[in-house]
């Protein structure tokens, strides 16, 4: 798949805009703050939501909080042959979108439908900040992947906030909190073994993909290893055969925190706790790791998420890399193109000097919010 044309009206900076992209390389070139990372953003919008992970409400232009923001995406499907259009508006503070002019409920409907991986400097963040940056990683490659494991992640959650919401009102009465959290246990375990399940699903082969592009990153002097912790099961080689036995313990370890959890008023164990490690030469990555090195471990992540998209869709991924490749040394830089040179390229910078080996494709000016073709 490749993206063929974006129209944007009104979003964050972007007063008008209409770009009609290469098959292969799309070169955003501009000052910061003027827009190169809001056309990509808006890219985002219309496939799942935004990689900022806002509010819709935040995508309006600051100086113009009642215009109506309007993005029109096209996408052409190499196998199919056929365009598609996803049509995203905000009007009166309210989403309308549309898929080949079938009317969406929410744009998560929109995830995985064309498969893409995006690279931004947060995303070094992976291997030093906090565990939901983890964990919501994770959930984003299974998602790219299938939509059932948003509908199990979503039912979890939404126990979740049910029996938080018990532990913080009804702390007086253990045998009433106990009556009350039953039914809500049940779904947190069932679906929490969904989530886990999905999630190990392509863990599994990030760890070893990851391993493989690291030792090539650093010309086989380091070694990555990577662990996921549960803090339901205590460890990561689960047997999903039996799912009664896995069922059972989960509810055992939610019921076993119950005394803990009244007194905190919120549940202790569960996907939501959940975490994954990574070890450099069996050195812990977030203590001891450099910046060389979290910068290596984060390519070898994307990179190996974007394997999964070709291994088990039958196609390139469209690869966003917006201001990361300056952040780079030359072999890194070099390493990461080669990597995704069959995939349609969206490359912001500040300087197109950085990216002069690259002599293919188109590239625009950007400047407050407009874009000139070079």
């Amino acid at each position: 798949m490749h993206i063929t044309k974006i129209s944007i009206q009104n979003f964050r900076n972007i007063r008008e805009a209409e770009l009609l992209f290469d098959k292969n390389l799309n070169i955003l070139v501009g000052r910061n703050a003027q827009g190169k990372t809001n056309l990509c953003e808006a890219i985002s919008v219309c496939l799942g939501g935004s990689f900022r992970r806002v509010r819709f409400s935040q995508l309006v232009p600051a100086d113009d909080p009642k215009a109506e923001v309007r993005i029109k995406l096209f996408f052409r499907d190499d196998i199919q042959e056929r365009e598609n259009v996803i049509d995203y508006t905000i009007r009166k503070n309210n989403v309308e979108i549309t898929y080949n002019g079938i009317k969406m409920k929410d744009a998560a409907e929109l995830y995985g439908v064309l498969k893409y991986v995006v690279f931004i400097p947060e995303h070094l963040n992976l291997i030093k900040g906090a565990p939901e940056l983890r964990r919501d990683y994770l959930d984003d490659v299974a998602l790219m992947q299938t939509q059932t494991h948003f509908k199990k992640l979503s039912r979890y959650n939404k126990a979740l906030k049910q029996r938080n919401n018990i532990l913080s009102v009804y702390n007086d009465n253990k045998k009433a909190v106990v009556d009350m959290l039953a039914p809500w246990n049940e779904v947190l375990a069932a679906e929490g073994i969904n989530v886990t399940y999905g999630r190990l699903k392509y863990f599994t082969f990030l760890k070893k993909c990851a391993a493989e592009l690291y030792s090539e990153l650093t010309n086989g002097a380091e070694k990555l290893s990577m662990s996921y912790q549960s803090s339901a099961f205590k460890t990561e080689s689960i047997n999903f055969d039996d799912v009664n036995v896995l069922y059972k313990k989960y509810l055992a370890e939610l019921e076993k925190n119950l005394d803990a959890e009244m007194k905190l008023h919120y549940t202790l164990t569960g996907v939501h706790r959940d975490d994954v490690s990574f070890f450099v030469n069996g050195m812990a990555a977030r203590e001891y790791a450099s910046q060389g090195q979290i910068r290596s471990i984060a390519l070898a992540l994307k990179l190996s998420e974007a394997e999964i998209i070709r291994r088990r869709n039958k196609t390139d991924p469209v690869v966003i890399l917006d201001d990361i490749l300056s952040e780079l040394d030359a072999v890194r830089r070099e390493y990461i193109l080669q990597h995704i040179e069959k995939s349609q390229v969206f490359i912001t910078c500040c300087n197109i000097n950085e990216l002069s080996a690259l002599t293919n494709g188109k590239a625009w000016n950007t400047e407050n919010g407009k874009f000139t073709l070079i």
